[in-house]
């Protein structure tokens, strides 16, 4: 966001309850509206959006795949080189998220205020910003993961909490701590909307990835391809539900519209 001498310029205050929004501007969502944008949204521009996950699924998920095959049996290989294939293949998986999580929020973003997907640019700036995206996945990862430990319950409440701080970063710009922050505030008030908007999204999502990973079987080419078509198929859904649930929750807050945001994503670059 653009810096005053006094700090980030702060957001319009909302407009009072019952208000229409202005031209352009963002309201609250129900749980259907929200999916049904999604769907609309994803009709609308799906050759780009899968283009923009296909890019990165289909090598780096091949390579994953060659590796875990190759030295990832526990019959025929030993302890160390099995943990070494599967480290490789982890390590290969969060570079697969988080490039792939950087430019596909950016596309959706794009999409949500009618902008045409640009595939390069949101490439350009995934991996310009990879390294902020790669540390907020990670401290989200790692709050999420110690409120699992914490008989379970506590993980999910922090993973309700930090959903949408990712398009925090994307949109706004916010660092680290800093788009956490942004969307424990968001989801505040919040919070069931959140977890039914998350939940049945993750729940569309995994039907569709079960039942099309599970026509590969036990062939490990064909498995790979089927679990590639699903992400590459799922994937773009999921970012635009995510974002579309962050602007739901500042369009409760805020006075949002399509130029802002449009002004908010030009000074992110």
């Amino acid at each position: 966001m653009s810096d005053v001498p006094g700090g980030p310029i702060p957001p319009p205050p909302p407009p009072p309850p019952g208000t229409p929004p202005g031209p352009g501007g963002f309201r609250p969502r129900t749980l259907g509206e929200i999916l049904s944008e999604a769907f609309r949204i994803y009709r609308e521009n799906a050759a780009d959006l899968l283009v923009i996950v296909a890019v990165i699924v289909v090598p780096l998920s091949f390579i994953s795949a060659v590796v875990i095959r190759l030295f990832g049996d526990p019959n025929n290989r030993s302890f160390g080189v099995t943990l070494t294939a599967v480290l490789i293949g982890a390590a290969i998986g969060v570079i697969i998220w988080a490039v792939l999580q950087a430019a596909i929020l950016r596309g959706a973003a794009q999409a949500t205020i009618g902008d045409t997907v640009d595939v390069e640019a949101s490439y350009r700036w995934g991996l310009a910003r990879f390294g902020s995206v790669l540390l907020v996945a990670l401290l989200v990862g790692i709050v999420v993961a110690v409120g699992f430990l914490l008989l379970i319950i506590p993980g999910f409440i922090f993973l309700v909490f930090l959903s949408v701080s990712e398009p925090a970063l994307i949109v706004e710009n916010r660092r680290g701590t800093e788009a956490m922050s942004r969307s424990w505030n968001l989801v505040r008030g919040h919070f069931w909307h959140a977890l039914v908007v998350i939940l049945v999204a993750a729940i569309i999502t995994g039907v569709i990835q079960g039942i099309l990973s599970a026509i590969g079987g036990d062939n490990w080419f064909v498995a790979w391809i089927f679990t590639a078509i699903a992400q590459i198929i799922t994937t773009p859904f999921t970012a635009l539900v995510t974002v579309l649930l962050y602007l739901d929750l500042r369009a409760r807050t805020e006075a949002l519209t399509a130029d802002r945001l449009r002004t908010e994503l030009a000074s992110s670059m």
